[in-house]
């Protein structure tokens, strides 16, 4: 007759192992960059999208912090719109005429 041991954990081997598993690939080691390098690359002045961008940023902060500035544009942007409300407005009348003349023919 076999006498059966008590389960104790301490003693349970597990299987670890040696390959990486199937379809997995380790990432080259990356190297750190430094706080020096980070700071070049949000200044840098050669690069012409980033001119590009520093001046579009500084022209939109012109424009939202000066009073003066904001009234020009707002006065300009009303003015457009009346401009093509009434040329809205023409072009239906020319319409309307158009559709007169080929009804009262």
């Amino acid at each position: 007759m076999s006498t059966q041991q008590p389960f104790d954990p301490s003693q349970q081997q597990y299987y670890a192992p040696q390959q990486p598993q199937q379809g997995y690939y380790q990432q080259p080691y990356a190297p750190q960059h430094s706080a020096a390098s980070h700071v070049k690359e949000w200044f840098n002045f050669r690069e012409p999208s980033y001119v590009k961008g520093f001046v579009i940023g500084a022209g939109v902060a012109l424009i939202l912090t000066n009073p003066a500035v904001k009234k020009a544009l707002v006065k300009g942007v009303v003015k457009l719109w009346g401009g093509l409300q009434g040329g809205v407005e023409e072009l239906k009348e020319q319409i309307r005429d158009v559709q007169a003349e080929m009804g009262g023919e």
